[in-house]
């Protein structure tokens, strides 16, 4: 499997792209109550997904690649 870097991907919320990367979130991976050891009940009230730095290991499944010029997905 080639390496899926989410620089690359249009599953990035567009709103998320225009901020550092380790703000990125996927749209593809929403996040689910109870998932955080510091405030589970907390952690959806954040973030609708779950950010890119912490699913992305550099081949992730739900990868699609952007063409070049493409608009972000408006999200």
């Amino acid at each position: 499997m080639p390496c899926t870097p989410c620089e690359e991907c249009d599953n990035v919320h567009a709103e998320t792209r225009k901020q550092s990367p380790s703000r990125w979130v996927c749209v593809k991976f929403p996040r689910l109550e109870g998932l955080s050891p510091i405030a589970p009940t907390k952690w959806v009230d954040a973030e609708p997904y779950m950010r890119c730095v912490g699913i992305n290991g550099g081949f992730c499944p739900m990868f699609v690649r952007r063409r070049e010029g493409q608009k972000d997905n408006g999200l």
